[in-house]
């Protein structure tokens, strides 16, 4: 699904309409793929009441409502702005629909006693061109049905497009702005739902068909893409009935230290969940002394460590365990000594041109020491940074990065000539080209320690299966958060460790 701006919405209208797809119709489709939604993912048994602007989102609202209340659902609309000779509104009443005006703070009360348990609201109040701030008499008629609304959690609230007063371009959101359940929207994911703090506001995301086809090429720009359960399901790795572990490659892990020895054995095994034939670990003697009666699916090869670093002469020792991987995870646990930073330059000048090689933890930090390191690295290098380490390979800092992280993952993808992945809430991925993968999981459950080491081992895994570098930071991506909907579910929702996080790890 592809990732829009308000701008760029508004021209893919434009050219659907010239196209012959009129707004009347566009906005007709919203309207029922709306209630159609509603019949099949909610009950509304209870009840839908609207909040209905002025705007497109009120009349994609109304059409929703008319549709409810033609199939026998009690179906309620609030108007919040005047809608001059709408015949849509003669259609709602038709149809069995009740009106009713809240302009100027008006019937609030009745607002409230339709407020029965279970019930839906659709927040149709403001769409995808407003822009901060609201105007004083709607943003404190607004503030009284936030107030009214704030705690009850017995509500199911279904923002049209995007949650009334987010600016759908930058993620900002008014104080009287409604907290969604879900938002659905029409043909394309505005971007604001995807930045903080309106991705949080948004809810769950779902796709509205508003009858625009391939909006990727009716765009004259290159568009962002959402990764979502259908794109993992099409790029999962198949596993034939006759395969054998060479079948499912072999991923080489280098990590661990004295102090890290979990940030190995997480690695290691997410890696061999990922489905991969093989894992060989690769650490010193201390590291393969803890794990290798834990971690016994792995093969092991030890370097030589001083001060619990990796000795540069043991590189000597990795030319035939290099030749035989078919991915390679480079950096959880190692430590950021000078021995590592020596290891590690003579590592990459090793490494084949060729193999997929993912840098992450340490490595990245080291990685930033080493003069033009991205010339040195192989053409599929796939770095998985944090804000803090791509701050210091960067020299920009921590906020710069959050204030502005798909442009500014895409300008060093592009300049370094690798793929990254930005982690953090709402994980960014670019690739060399330039082109956008953004996921839209904020939680915080995954911000424990160990989590980074699991989605490492997870993606190096199905780069041994001979996923693309982007491909298979995507479908990690995404398998970790849907694992992370699952905690979510238990009796201690909201918090976890990066063991139970390897522990359920599921596309289901």
């Amino acid at each position: 699904m592809d990732i829009v701006s308000v701008e760029q919405m508004k021209a893919i209208e434009s050219k659907a309409n010239a196209g012959g797809l009129s707004y009347d119709q566009m906005m007709r489709n919203a309207g029922e793929g709306i209630a159609n939604w509603i019949c099949q993912n909610v009950n509304p048994e209870k009840g839908v009441v609207g909040l209905i602007g002025s705007g497109n989102n009120g009349g994609d609202t109304i059409i929703a409502l008319t549709k409810l209340a033609s199939l026998g659902f009690r179906s309620l609309g609030f108007l919040l702005n005047k809608r001059q000779d709408d015949p849509l509104l003669a259609d709602f009443v038709e149809a069995g629909g009740a009106l009713v005006e809240l302009f100027h703070n008006e019937n609030i009360a009745l607002f409230q006693a339709a407020l029965t348990p279970k019930i839906i609201i659709l927040d149709g109040i403001l769409g995808t061109g407003i822009r901060l701030p609201i105007r004083s008499e709607l943003k404190k008629l607004m503030g009284s049905l936030h107030d009214i609304l704030e705690d009850r959690t017995d509500i199911h609230i279904i923002a049209v497009d995007c949650p009334s007063g987010l600016d759908c371009d930058t993620g900002e959101v008014s104080e009287v702005s409604f907290m969604a359940n879900d938002t659905l929207y029409m043909a394309a994911v505005k971007q604001g739902l995807l930045v903080p703090p309106g991705r949080i506001y948004a809810g769950d995301l779902s796709s509205i068909d508003i009858g625009i086809r391939n909006i990727s090429e009716i765009s004259i720009d290159a568009l962002p893409m959402i990764i979502d359960k259908k794109y993992c399901e099409k790029i999962l790795p198949e596993r034939p009935g006759d395969g054998h572990k060479g079948t499912f490659g072999t991923c080489l892990v280098i990590a661990g230290s004295r102090s890290y020895t979990g940030a190995a054995y997480l690695t290691g095994k997410a890696a061999y969940r990922s489905g991969c034939g093989l894992v060989h670990m690769v650490s010193i003697d201390s590291v393969q002394e803890a794990l290798a009666g834990k971690l016994v699916e792995a093969v092991w090869s030890t370097i030589p460590g001083k001060n619990s670093q990796y000795d540069p002469a043991g590189i000597n020792l990795l030319k035939g365990v290099l030749e035989k991987a078919d991915a390679i995870v480079i950096g959880p646990g190692w430590g950021l000594g000078d021995l590592n930073l020596q290891f590690l330059g003579g590592l990459i000048e090793r490494l084949p041109q060729t193999l997929p090689t993912l840098f992450d933890a340490d490595a990245l930090k080291l990685l930033g020491k080493i003069s033009e390191w991205w010339k040195r690295v192989p053409e599929n290098s796939l770095l998985t940074p944090h804000p803090g380490e791509l701050s210091a390979l960067t020299g920009l800092s921590i906020s710069e990065i959050q204030s502005n992280r798909w442009k500014i993952t895409q300008k060093f993808a592009m300049q370094w000539g690798v793929t990254l992945l930005l982690k953090g809430a709402v994980p960014v991925i670019s690739t060399q080209e330039g082109q956008l993968l953004i996921h839209p999981v904020c939680d915080s459950i995954l911000a424990t320690a160990g989590s980074g080491d699991v989605l490492s081992g997870l993606i190096g895994g199905f780069l041994a299966q001979s996923l693309s570098v982007s491909k298979a930071a995507a479908l990690g991506t995404c398998i970790q958060a849907k694992t992370a909907q699952i905690l979510k579910s238990r009796p201690n929702k909201g918090t976890a460790t990066a063991l139970d996080i390897l522990d359920l790890l599921t596309f289901e």
